[in-house]
């Protein structure tokens, strides 16, 4: 018997690893030259380039569903700029120098105040350059969509702080749901997209807590630990885009003033287990 489970073994570590699944394999980042020609390709699928798999009346419903997805895609191009502006900047507070520029500054703010800048190296200033070129592109995106997609603003109507911090851990073995938007008790919370309000209630985790399902995109949106309601907020009312729901607090479980907001996209309901990641969402929305 021995001589058999030492054989077992031997088999055992000669044999290849497995593959691991293709959603397993780290992918590399990718520079703002790549994330520039993924913008651009966008813009060209939005601009008449229809997909040619699909049925004619197909192609209305596919870029309608784009369309309502371009600002987390946005988003998501930042966040992989983000993370490549960080690997690519030495200096930390350069790179954050350079991160603040974007937002709301315009492809030739930008353009100046780099120009402006003294770079340690000159892949560092090659780098500079490539990120010009991806905002203009961003921009270009947002310019040419801004009458087609959905209306969204960001969730706190005022200055907020907040970090990708979904899945991170919590007590008693549980993971957070959410992204926290950290800011001063009493700002004013607003609805995200035009729709209706799902729950309005008291719960002693999320305190006081609004549930908006949107109109166009089906997505439901979750705020939790609100300071007060707005007193016209209850279950059934309808909301516009930026309509004030209440204002930001440490109600329920909470140690400081922030907004805990879930994202369940394309729910049309409550449903926790599609609680996906808004950071790249708001990352668009929350200059």
């Amino acid at each position: 018997m021995s001589r058999f489970v030492a054989l077992i073994a031997v088999v055992a570590l000669a044999a290849p690893a497995p593959a691991l699944a293709q959603d397993q394999l780290p992918r590399a980042p990718r520079s703002p030259a790549e994330l520039s020609a993924a913008v651009h390709h966008e813009i060209e699928l939005l601009s008449g380039i229809q997909p040619t798999r699909l049925p004619p009346r197909d192609r209305a419903a596919y870029m309608s569903h784009r369309l309502s997805r371009l600002d987390l895609f946005v988003g998501s191009i930042r966040e992989e700029a983000q993370a490549a502006l960080t690997a690519a900047i030495a200096d930390p507070a350069l790179a954050a120098a350079i991160w603040d520029l974007d937002g709301d500054s315009t492809r030739n703010d930008i353009a100046a105040a780099l120009t402006a800048t003294r770079f340690p190296t000159v892949a560092e200033e090659q780098f500079a350059l490539y990120w010009v070129d991806l905002h203009a592109a961003i921009d270009e995106l947002r310019s040419a969509t801004r009458d087609q997609r959905p209306v969204r603003v960001c969730p706190v109507a005022g200055p907020t702080s907040f970090t990708d911090d979904f899945g991170d851990p919590r007590p008693y073995g549980r993971s957070h749901s959410g992204i926290d938007l950290n800011g001063t008790l009493g700002t004013p919370l607003v609805a995200m997209e035009a729709g209706t309000v799902v729950q309005a209630n008291w719960h002693w985790a999320g305190g006081r807590q609004v549930w908006i399902r949107a109109d166009l995109t089906g997505d439901v949106y979750y705020y939790a630990h609100l300071d007060t309601w707005a007193r016209w907020i209850w279950t059934g009312t309808r909301v516009q885009a930026g309509d004030v729901i209440g204002t930001l607090g440490w109600s329920g479980d909470a140690e400081s003033a922030h907004l805990h907001f879930g994202w369940m996209p394309g729910s049309y309901e409550v449903d926790l287990d599609n609680l996906q990641n808004a950071y790249p969402l708001l990352l668009e929305l929350c200059s």
